[in-house]
C-alpha cells in the first residue's frame, strides 16, 4: 500500500513537471525549485528530472538559446547582463558561450546604437562630457561591454 502511494506521488509530480515544461521553456534549476515548492519527496527529484530530460521536456541548450534571444531582443540586454542571469539559473558556461556566439554581431551593435540614440533624445544636458557619461552609465546598466559602449557612443555623438 505504501509503495502504491509513493508511486502515485511520483507520477503526480512527474505529470505536474511535464505540464510546467510544456507550457514554457524551463531549465533544470527552475524545475528543481518547483519540485521543492511542491514538497515532492527529494528521493524523486533526480528520477523526475532524468525522465524530463530523456523525454526532451528539458533541454538546457534550447533554453539558453531562447532565453538569450528573448532578453536581447525584447529587453535589449547586453551580454554581461545575460551572462549574469544565466549564471543565476545555473546554466553551464559552455552552453551560455555557444548560445551567445549565435547572436548576430551587427544586430547587437545596431541595438546598442538604437537604445543610445533614444536615450540621447531624452537627455536634458547639452554638454558632450555629461552626455557621454550618462549614455555610458545607461548602456552599462543594460549589460553591454565597455569597448562596445564607447565605440557606439563615439558614433552616436560624432566624436
Amino acid at each position: 500500500m505504501i509503495e502504491y502511494q509513493e508511486n502515485k506521488q511520483y507520477l503526480a509530480a512527474l505529470g505536474k513537471a511535464q505540464k510546467l515544461c510544456s507550457r514554457h521553456e524551463t531549465c533544470l534549476s527552475e524545475v528543481r525549485k518547483k519540485l521543492d515548492q511542491w514538497n515532492v519527496n527529494s528521493a524523486y527529484h533526480e528520477k523526475i528530472i532524468s525522465e524530463l530530460i530523456k523525454e526532451k521536456f528539458i533541454d538546457e541548450t534550447r533554453y539558453a538559446g531562447l532565453f538569450i534571444k528573448e532578453k536581447f531582443r525584447l529587453n535589449q540586454w547586453g551580454i554581461i547582463k545575460i551572462r549574469h542571469a544565466m549564471k543565476l539559473k545555473k546554466i553551464p558556461e559552455y552552453i551560455v558561450n555557444d548560445a551567445i556566439e549565435k547572436l548576430p554581431k551587427d544586430e547587437y551593435l545596431r541595438t546598442l546604437e538604437k537604445i543610445l540614440k533614444l536615450k540621447l533624445r531624452n537627455l536634458k544636458t547639452r554638454n558632450k562630457f555629461e552626455q557621454k557619461e550618462k549614455l555610458y552609465r545607461y548602456a552599462a546598466s543594460k549589460g553591454f561591454e565597455n569597448d562596445k559602449i564607447m565605440e557606439v557612443i563615439n558614433t552616436v555623438l560624432g566624436t
